[in-house]
């Protein structure tokens, strides 16, 4: 009685050590990937904030051309808000399930790997 109780007692400390490093495991694959997200993330706000700094300046330039063309500075910036407007209301309506659909094929992508469907018991 005492070997079945010995090897009942060693399987149950090696199952709790099995699901505490299944959990560390899993919870460094979350702390990985979040990190490369919040990496990835940071880099593209960063970009995104240059090119809206670029197109500010474009603008800017492109109404101050148009105003000497047309004999008045405003009717320049008139002409370029309204097409920043026309463009934001396009990105409106077309942009939002592009991005959309983006970020789901993104996630996706990073919390999902080809190796999560190999599941290997180490038997």
């Amino acid at each position: 009685m005492g070997r079945g109780l010995d090897d009942f007692l060693e399987l149950r400390d090696e199952a709790y050590d099995w699901v505490r490093l299944r959990w560390a495991n899993l919870r460094l694959g979350v702390v990985e990937k979040l990190s490369v997200g919040m990496g990835k993330a940071f880099g593209w706000v960063i970009f995104i904030l240059l090119v809206l700094s670029a197109i500010t300046f474009l603008m800017i330039a492109l109404a101050l051309w148009l105003g000497e063309l047309l004999g008045h500075t405003s009717y320049g910036f008139l002409i370029a808000g309204g097409a920043l407007l026309l463009c934001a209301v396009i990105g409106l309506l077309v942009g939002g399930r592009l991005v959309t659909n983006s970020m789901v094929r993104y996630f996706v992508d990073m919390f999902f790997t080809e190796n999560d469907n190999d599941y290997d018991p180490g038997v």
